[in-house]
């Protein structure tokens, strides 16, 4: 990330997110399912944040609370300083068109009865007052820009490959000139060598459109490559976060440690020492107190059994939840 100074575009305050799950007819008792866990972070306009973790942590609830896919039980969400948590379904309509998301699976995120030209066409008719010539016209221009030819436009879903089914999304993503996308693991499910491709469609799309991006992975390779800062994610809190070379030269907390750790490492003569986490990641139903981290660290102290560590900045951009420091 350049040194120019940035505004803020989408904040999050203390967000929080539970589900509860049904009983049973037998007797199940409900569940409070505790997907994000006070969640306080800032996305400055034009950068990428990376968000990383292991699954079930909450990364994609907290993508999909964002832009308010889903209610959140408590907290804020700041858009451009307006608090959209909240606001009626009306209002939030006339932002849909500014916060948009590109899906991880590019199969089912797309309406397989409907061509090509109308998935990317749909968002226009929805929200705009483009006539159908006007929307026919920039259907065709997304698609050229997102490297389809004008020829697969009333092709099928299912005539395309994985990658060129993402491209889809992505030009429909792209059809309301958003401000804020929601990339979802949008290469987890593609062939490593189409990944590259994607990756970098995505980085000259925030070039020439000036977006803003929450890059949500689960490859650390790929999130070091896309994203300017990285968000740590463990049970539903952030534990870390710094800019990207900084997480990978000095992870400080001993969860980041272990995620780098596991990287696999070409440097035969220096290669990193593999730490490996005991034990099992604790249901979002049943937390554990104190630090959430503590019954899988080895640097686990009593205080870390009873109290929570806050997200503290420890050294310049640097934030780590960790009573070590």
């Amino acid at each position: 990330m350049d040194n120019v100074k940035r505004d803020v575009l989408i904040e999050a305050r203390d967000l929080t997110k539970h589900f509860i799950s049904k009983g049973n007819a037998l007797g199940t008792k409900k569940l409070v399912v505790k997907a994000v866990n006070g969640l306080t972070f800032k996305i400055m306009n034009g950068e990428t944040l990376g968000l990383v973790g292991e699954s079930g942590c909450g990364k994609s609830t907290t993508g999909r609370l964002l832009i308010r896919l889903l209610d959140p039980t408590s907290g804020s969400i700041l858009y451009k300083g307006q608090d959209i948590a909240s606001i009626k379904e009306k209002q939030m309509r006339e932002l849909r068109s500014e916060l948009q998301i590109i899906f991880q699976d590019p199969f089912s995120s797309l309406n397989p009865r409907m061509t090509c030209l109308d998935i990317i066409m749909e968002p226009m008719l929805i929200h705009t007052r483009m006539s159908k010539a006007e929307r026919k016209e920039k259907a065709y221009d997304l698609l050229n820009y997102v490297g389809l030819p004008r020829e697969y436009a009333l092709r099928f879903p299912h005539e395309f490959s994985g990658g060129q089914r993402q491209r889809i999304g992505i030009a429909r993503a792209l059809a309301l000139k958003p401000k804020f996308i929601v990339c979802d693991e949008p290469v987890s499910a593609l062939d490593v060598s189409v990944q590259s491709q994607v990756l970098n469609l995505i980085q000259q799309l925030q070039q020439d459109f000036g977006l803003t991006y929450l890059f949500i992975a689960h490859g650390l390779n790929v999130v070091k490559y896309i994203s300017d800062r990285i968000g740590v994610m463990y049970l539903g809190s952030i534990v870390e976060m710094a800019g990207s070379d900084e997480v990978y030269a000095n992870p400080m907390h001993p969860y980041t440690q272990s995620l780098i750790s596991a990287i696999p490492d070409t440097d035969v003569e220096n290669k990193r020492q593999r730490i490996i986490l005991k034990g099992d990641v604790p249901s979002p139903s049943n937390l554990p107190e104190g630090c959430p981290f503590h019954t899988r660290c080895s640097q686990c102290m009593k205080k870390c059994e009873s109290e929570k560590p806050e997200l503290k900045e420890i050294a310049p951009g640097h934030l780590v939840a960790c009573h070590l420091y």
